[in-house]
């Protein structure tokens, strides 16, 4: 076997709970590496740690085997994959089959840094930075055939999503987002992108929304006045952190325009908007899972694109055997 020698050994989300996961770090799984490396029964090795996965890729020396590194770690609670299987593994999370959100680009650029830091820190080898490149390669092109990244699963992108299955376009539209915490500043940002006629913001506290208005170029409203800035608007989304609903059916229907359509997409939980909006003939009312059924068919449509397209791997994988021939016909 061209690569028998490559291991991978570690944990993820998948294998173990949060403080499983930190007492595998707390015992410093790298010094032991480390000291593997030192005393030549690694040739070279590559960490991938992130918030869900710590994952060591090994080049073992001829001479070390599996059995002696399995005694050497002396742990029964990690997983250990060697050779063709390790490489699959590798291939398998570059494109993100083992990630929370399929196909995610963040992985990517984690193993590119991994293997960056690894070749700075001169703990790298030969052997492990051709794997690792055919596995980057691989996670490139994954991606752009099978245009996976294409449906962004991030709350907010669905909401926007969400938002523009509901109108033709955003270009004459008044826009209100009410509260300036993370997921209203993350929409924000998205908003920005779009063409749009105006975008208002408001928050209890205005010295916070005047901060995000400064940010993201738009208008700010006090708090007290954010029924009649509702009733001028076109879309209206709420996430604000009140414990009670903020626009009431009695309050707010004496402003509304009859003539004028209405989205409301409350995303805050407990809801900011009192249901009984939907009553209303020109009013639609959206919820934050109304935008997760969108959620779920996307993460259903990228199931399907990783089934698709999971041929890829085995083409790669005939790609680097290759290289490890030619390798061994000229050496």
């Amino acid at each position: 076997m061209y690569f028998k020698n490559f291991i991978v050994f570690g944990i993820t989300h998948k294998d173990l709970d949060l403080c499983q996961r930190e007492n595998f770090i707390q015992n410093d799984p790298t010094s032991l590496v480390e000291l593997l490396f030192k005393e030549k029964k690694v040739v070279g090795y590559v960490n991938l740690s992130t918030c869900l996965r710590v994952e060591y890729y090994l080049h073992l020396d001829k001479n070390y085997s599996l059995e002696e590194f399995k005694m050497d770690i002396g742990r029964d609670d990690i997983f250990i994959k060697q050779g063709h299987e390790a490489v699959n593994y590798l291939f398998r999370v570059t494109c993100g089959f083992e990630s929370v959100i399929k196909g995610e680009d963040q992985i990517l650029a984690q193993i590119k840094k991994a293997q960056l830091t690894s070749m700075e820190n001169k703990t790298s080898s030969s052997n492990i930075n051709v794997i690792f490149n055919k596995a980057i390669e691989l996670g490139k092109k994954f991606r752009n055939k099978s245009k996976i990244c294409h449906n962004a699963l991030s709350l907010e992108a669905i909401s926007l999503k969400f938002i523009k299955n509901k109108v033709a376009n955003l270009k004459d539209k008044k826009i209100l987002i009410l509260g300036v915490g993370d997921l209203a500043r993350d929409i924000m940002e998205l908003i920005t992108k779009e063409e749009y006629d105006s975008l208002t913001i408001t928050n209890r506290s205005y010295h916070k929304a005047l901060e995000a208005s400064n940010i993201y170029n738009a208008d700010v409203i006090s708090f007290e006045n954010k029924l009649e800035e509702v009733a001028k608007s076109d879309i209206i989304i709420s996430a604000t952190s009140a414990p009670h609903a903020i626009i009431k059916k009695e309050e707010i229907q004496p402003l509304l325009n009859q003539n004028k359509d209405y989205i409301f997409l409350d995303l805050a939980v407990p809801r900011d908007i009192e249901d009984e909006l939907n009553n209303f003939e020109n009013i639609n009312l959206y919820n934050i899972d109304d935008v997760w059924g969108i959620y779920y068919e996307n993460l259903e449509n990228r199931e399907n694109l990783l089934t698709k397209y999971e041929y890829m791997l085995g083409e790669q994988m005939v790609n680097l055997k290759k290289w490890f021939e030619y390798k061994e016909g000229i050496a």
